[in-house]
């Protein structure tokens, strides 16, 4: 694990201590897990953290959800392997970490950032008729 996936994953769970999930949280947590097929969120593979990766794109998960549920995983004794899985992750291909779009940038992870390119202008050509002199 880098030093950065390390600081990272330490400061994920520092989150996950602040937070207090209530039953509401841990059901919604819950169907996440259920969809996934995780029964033990100790046992979860890399396979199984990237089928959750799926599963928040299509619910289009919040910011806010997927720390939280990543939170909830870290206090749950998810592997320092699938974290770090999980933080490196670049859902929506923009070139920015999971890790950094929910702990710099405060982002959507499951949207790219980056401005898309505007559809292509159109040319004018030039008026097939004269030009005309502007008097004042």
């Amino acid at each position: 694990m880098t030093e950065t996936t390390h600081l990272q994953v330490q400061e994920l769970s520092r989150f996950a201590q602040e937070q207090d999930f209530n039953q509401q949280y841990r059901q919604y947590f819950g169907d996440v897990w259920d969809e996934v097929g995780v029964k033990d969120i100790s046992r979860m593979t890399i396979q199984d953290a990237e089928q959750t990766l799926k599963v928040l794109a299509q619910g289009e998960a919040s910011p806010q959800f997927i720390k939280s549920l990543l939170a909830q995983a870290a206090i749950d004794g998810a592997t320092p392997q699938v974290l770090e899985y999980f933080l490196a992750s670049d859902i929506d291909s923009d070139g920015r970490t999971l890790a950094q779009e929910i702990f710099q940038d405060g982002t959507n992870p499951l949207q790219p950032d980056t401005p898309q390119p505007p559809p292509k202008a159109q040319v004018l050509s030039p008026s097939p008729t004269e030009d005309l002199d502007w008097e004042i």
